[in-house]
């Protein structure tokens, strides 16, 4: 008799978390971030979700994350309009010297979408470094801001998007479940779609973080 599967608050968070929020994450920066750096342990529960059929294990190519303590750029409004050629060079500067390394990441399966209420994500591996990214910034929440961690919708939940409206990586709602803050993780970014995502915040009269 197989014994059954008991569930700690930290499965359910990285599960829930893969169902609704981001779309994949590293199993280094899950071992970093809620295993309190230990990956044989973090790949040990990994490893049992992907048996049950709830977790897809791939390795693939990405580039290794800079280190996120805090954002790059934080704008709302009534704020003056940002220097978007300062903040390119800023993000552009930070992924210099980064070549791709092999990495090992844990996607969700339909199981675990479905059971959440999440919809089904297209994981692109030319994507795959600035999607783990997204989830870094997501994890930083989880540890130092819990609230927003609660209160993000990532790009697969956002259906607010109009003609001319970008899509950030993710949106911060507030209790009335509306848009509250923009969230983007910045990748080699040229100064005009730094420029485009400030326009768009803009528009919609929204605070914004780039990290």
């Amino acid at each position: 008799m197989k014994k059954r599967t008991q569930f700690t608050d930290r499965d359910v968070t990285v599960l829930r978390a893969l169902g609704l929020q981001v779309r994949l994450f590293g199993q280094r920066q899950l071992a970093d971030a809620l295993w309190a750096g230990d990956v044989a342990n973090a790949r040990r529960r990994l490893n049992r979700f992907v048996d049950m059929g709830l977790l897809q294990r791939n390795v693939v190519m990405a580039r290794p994350l800079p280190e996120l303590l805090s954002p790059v750029f934080v704008w709302q409004p009534g704020d003056e309009n940002p220097d978007a050629s300062q903040i390119a060079f800023q993000l552009q500067s930070r992924w210099r010297y980064r070549a791709l390394r092999s990495t090992v990441i844990f996607l969700p399966t339909d199981i675990t979408v479905n059971h959440f209420g999440g919809r089904n994500k297209t994981v692109m591996s030319a994507q795959v470094s600035h999607d783990l990214g997204v989830s870094e910034v997501w994890l930083w929440f989880c540890c130092n801001h819990p609230s927003y961690a609660k209160a993000w919708r990532g790009e697969n939940l956002i259906t607010d998007n109009e003609p001319g409206q970008s899509m950030p990586d993710a949106v911060l709602v507030d209790s009335n479940d509306q848009p509250a803050m923009l969230i983007e993780f910045g990748g080699d970014y040229e100064a005009d779609r730094i420029a485009a995502f400030h326009d768009d915040a803009v528009l919609r009269g929204l605070p914004y973080q780039i990290w």
